[in-house]
């Protein structure tokens, strides 16, 4: 068990239109089973036991993790933390993910107090609101603005993702301002669509579709 696994470093943009977005998504829940591994001392794991834990099958797993070139060892498995640190190297390049909230209602402010984002190399840099209550507050470390000055703070805390959690009647505004702001990567938390020049990307996430969808689901 002294064999060490090689670590792939410095992938690049080219490398990362390679892989489809469900390997994109499926990788990002190996980081997140990884890291509860870790902090229970695991120090190695086999593609079989990451299958049942995660639910999907251990050849899947294998081919996804293929993508990342030699990793791992026959009959051995995979060194949990090196494992973790090379798919996180692979998807964020070291970077941490700046994240910026429209909305600091019921759902804002839970975002703002989540702490998973502290393990996955999210942070949240600013958030907004309309709210003179609310407005030069801090929530979860996170300082609260007023919406019109979106544009020069996003900019200047070099926000990436922007996030939508306000009432469906100012999702458009919302999403304007984000737009103005420079933002081209968007989750939208309010059960309407908007309307973005194609350069931006929106991911509309309804809870009610989500539950339905489930519930309706019927099994393979």
């Amino acid at each position: 068990m002294s064999d060490t696994i090689p670590i792939v470093r410095n992938f690049t943009n080219a490398d990362m239109m390679k892989i489809p977005r469900k390997v994109i998504t499926r990788v990002l829940l190996y980081i997140r089973t990884l890291e509860v591994l870790a902090k229970e001392k695991r120090y190695l794991v086999s593609s079989r036991q990451l299958a049942d834990i995660t639910g999907l099958s251990d050849v899947q797993i294998r081919k996804d993790i293929s993508n990342f070139r030699k990793i791992g060892k026959p009959r051995i498995g995979y060194r949990t933390g090196e494992l973790k640190r090379t798919l996180q190297n692979y998807l964020l390049q070291d970077r941490k993910v700046r994240v910026v909230l429209f909305g600091v209602g019921n759902l804002g402010s839970a975002i703002l107090r989540y702490p998973g984002f502290l393990q996955n190399k999210i942070k949240v840099v600013a958030a907004f609101d309309v709210s003179r209550l609310k407005i030069g507050k801090k929530i979860g470390g996170v300082k609260v603005y007023s919406v019109d000055r979106a544009p020069e703070i996003v900019k200047r805390l070099r926000g990436d993702i922007g996030i939508i959690a306000v009432p469906k009647e100012s999702c458009q505004e919302v999403a304007d301002y984000m737009v103005l702001s420079g933002l081209q990567k968007i989750v939208n938390f309010a059960s309407c669509p908007v309307s973005v020049p194609a350069k931006v990307q929106v991911r509309n996430i309804d809870f009610t579709i989500e539950f339905l969808s489930l519930f309706c689901d019927s099994p393979k």
